[in-house]
């Protein structure tokens, strides 16, 4: 095993909920998986990066990427993803090629990401076989009925809210995959698609800032915060 790792950038998504498409829009004046790729491209432990985005704006998102990335062209490459986040994971596996021990996954809507916590994830899975960026729950949980009414209180303890990097070990990531293609099974992240072959992953508490663009509102958020750290 050589101990390489790849990544892969997931930018395919149709940004419903927000009206509007994630990948390329522009905040805080670059796109959207612009910042991503940034931190990903800092951690010098990755040697390449797979960016997934939809059909209709790969080529806007290619000619971006190899403009404003064109130092690092050798280490980027951008795809069409899948309908599926799953497929689009299995399809970055694909891109990365041979020679690759390792896949960092990251959302791209997570635009706070650090080269820090991915660091941080990595040196987790190189010991467990899968690590996770994840956040203790701090809020009270309830569940309830279809239409909102309570059933019960939830205990919140040794709950988490899964986050992105996720990294799992390739050979492990693809054979997960495969089961739960074969075996119809919708998976929602890394860790889920490792755990159908046995292997059980350990969560990274995420200590800096690391929310998901998904409404309106998550966007006003991230972009205050992306344009503080602007110097």
């Amino acid at each position: 095993m050589n101990g390489k790792a790849g990544a892969i950038l997931l930018a395919a998504g149709h940004g419903r909920r927000l009206g509007h498409d994630k990948s390329i829009t522009s905040i805080a004046g670059r796109p959207v998986l612009a910042y991503g790729l940034d931190a990903l491209l800092a951690c010098r432990e990755i040697e390449r990066v797979v960016v997934t985005v939809r059909t209709d704006v790969l080529e806007e998102a290619t000619t971006w990427v190899n403009k404003e990335f064109s130092s690092e062209r050798a280490r980027v490459r951008v795809i069409p993803g899948g309908k599926e986040r799953q497929d689009s994971v299995g399809q970055g596996l694909e891109a990365l090629g041979e020679g690759m021990e390792w896949a960092v996954v990251h959302d791209a809507a997570r635009v706070l990401l650090t080269a820090r916590l991915t660091e941080m994830v990595l040196a987790e899975a190189r010991k467990s076989g899968a690590a996770a960026a994840a956040r203790k729950m701090s809020d009270t949980v309830r569940e309830a009925d279809a239409h909102g009414r309570i059933v019960k209180l939830v205990n919140r303890e040794g709950l988490w809210r899964m986050e992105t990097p996720q990294v799992v070990r390739i050979d492990v990531l693809r054979a997960g995959l495969a089961k739960a293609r074969s075996g119809k099974i919708m998976v929602t992240d890394c860790l889920a698609a490792a755990e159908l072959v046995g292997v059980q992953g350990v969560l990274v508490e995420a200590d800096e800032p690391n929310l998901k663009i998904t409404t309106p509102a998550d966007w006003l958020l991230a972009e205050a915060w992306l344009k503080s750290q602007i110097k």
